[in-house]
C-alpha cells in the first residue's frame, strides 16, 4: 500500500472513532522468536566430583519454554560467545570444544531417523575427514539418547567428536564434545560427566 493513501486511511478511521495501528517498512514484516534469556548465562556452582576432585558449574537454560534444561561443565570451561542462539551454549576448554543446543525435530520423524538422515549427512559434507567410528542407542537421565562419535579434521589437527542427542517432550538436545585424539584418554571421564549431568527441567 501506498504510504500516503496508508495515512490518509488511518486518518479517516480515526476520525470515525477507531482505533488504528498501522506500520510501515521492514518492522511491519518482521517476527521475533525465541531470545536469549540473561539468566540462562549465569552458572551456579555445584560441588566437587571426586574422581579429580574438579568442581563444576551448573547452567540452568531457561530460553525456550518447554525446552528448559540443566548441564554442568567444569568451572575451567568458559562460554566462548554470548550466542544470539536460544537454547544454545558453545564452551571452550584447553585444547577443545563443547557445544549444548536444541533440536527442532519435524513431527513426521524420529530422533534417530532425523539424526541418520539430516544430521549425520550434513557432518559429513560439511567437516573435514568425517569418518564415523561408533554410533549407540542409549539413556540420559530417564531419557532415551543416541550418541554419534566420529573423527574430523580441522586446521591439520584430527578431533574426535562425541555427539549425544536427547529426546524432549518439544525439542531434543544435542550434546557436542570436540577433542583433540591426544588428550581423548585424558578427558574421557570429564566428557561422560557432562553428557551426564544433562537434564530436563520443565515443570
Amino acid at each position: 500500500m501506498n504510504k500516503k493513501v496508508g495515512i490518509i486511511i488511518i486518518l479517516t478511521l480515526a476520525a470515525l472513532g477507531y482505533l488504528v495501528i498501522y506500520t510501515f517498512g521492514p518492522s511491519s514484516t518482521t517476527s521475533i522468536g525465541p531470545q536469549v534469556n540473561p539468566e540462562s548465562l549465569k552458572p551456579a556452582q555445584a560441588s566437587a566430583v571426586a574422581h579429580d576432585n574438579e568442581t563444576f558449574k551448573v547452567y540452568h537454560n531457561k530460553d525456550i519454554a518447554e525446552n528448559f534444561y540443566a548441564v554442568s561443565v567444569p568451572q575451567s570451561w568458559q562460554i566462548l560467545s554470548v550466542t544470539s542462539n536460544a537454547g544454545e551454549y558453545d564452551f571452550g576448554f584447553d585444547g577443545g570444544a563443547a557445544k549444548v543446543e536444541l533440536k527442532d525435530v519435524p513431527d513426521t520423524s524420529t530422533l534417530e531417523l532425523f539424526i541418520l538422515s539430516q544430521e549425520e549427512p550434513s557432518l559429513r559434507t560439511s567437516l573435514g575427514g568425517y569418518k564415523r567410528i561408533g554410533y549407540r542407542k542409549i539413556n540420559i537421565n530417564g531419557n532415551d539418547a543416541y550418541q554419534l562419535h566420529y573423527l574430523s579434521d580441522i586446521d591439520s589437527v584430527k578431533y574426535e567428536n562425541i555427539k549425544t542427542y536427547i529426546t524432549g517432550q518439544d525439542r531434543a538436545a544435542a550434546i557436542t564434545l570436540s577433542i583433540p585424539q591426544t588428550m581423548v584418554a585424558s578427558l574421557k571421564n570429564t566428557s561422560d560427566l557432562v553428557t551426564n549431568s544433562f537434564s530436563w527441567e520443565n515443570k
